[in-house]
């Protein structure tokens, strides 16, 4: 005989905690209704709280694509076409530094370094596969800052490595906090777990700047 059945315990009968001849489970529990479904095993309605970004943060990532994209994207104008001339950076000025830091083969490695940053630039600019585009300027960043690193310590200042580290730190928050709510990314399916995208594209960036690093410079 179960203690809270009321069809076999007669009233006046049940005695627990003090509660004196409790003709049904409702005297005990009065949130227990009267039909006998116990609300103990109902589903509880549950309230899903998600955390959203005010719009001041909203606008510095889209400041901070922008400036990130728009470096790039200028970048790799430079290095294809020499485009905005006059600047003395372009195709041939590229060449030549690459070959200057040991990197081979230098052609390909130009040609590859410009289409990089110009599409890279231009998706982290309009917030489309931002994350993913982020992680390619970020792998070119982390480059650039371990090749300056020598000629940073030998001037004793921080002038040849500060840009690209700063590059390099952009890039990390792009890839990390996704585009931002003011992009085209917004509600896609990877913006929405931007916590695993961000992590895989930051070890992806990271990996691909080493194995440039690595194999590619003599």
């Amino acid at each position: 005989m179960s203690l809270w059945s009321r069809d076999r315990v007669p009233a006046g009968d049940l005695s627990f905690l003090g509660f004196e001849s409790a003709p049904s489970d409702t005297t005990v529990f009065p949130w227990r209704e009267e039909s006998g479904a116990s609300t103990v095993d109902e589903p509880i309605p549950t309230t899903t709280v998600v955390a959203v970004r005010p719009w001041a943060a909203e606008v510095g990532l889209l400041v901070a694509r922008l400036v990130l994209g728009g470096t790039a994207l200028l970048g790799g104008a430079r290095t294809l076409f020499d485009l905005p001339r006059g600047h003395g950076d372009g195709t041939v000025a590229t060449q030549t530094l690459l070959s200057g830091l040991g990197f081979r083969p230098v052609a390909e490695l130009t040609a590859a370094l410009g289409w990089v940053q110009l599409v890279a630039g231009l998706l982290v600019m309009v917030g489309v596969f931002a994350s993913f585009a982020a992680s390619a300027l970020l792998a070119i960043h982390l480059v650039a800052v371990v090749t300056s690193v020598g000629a940073a310590w030998s001037a004793g200042a921080v002038g040849p490595v500060e840009a690209p580290l700063f590059g390099l730190a952009l890039a990390a928050v792009v890839v990390l906090a996704g585009p931002g709510r003011i992009s085209g990314d917004a509600d896609r399916p990877w913006y929405r777990a931007q916590t695993p995208v961000g992590l895989t594209c930051l070890l992806v960036g990271v990996a691909t700047g080493l194995t440039v690093l690595i194999a590619m410079r003599a």
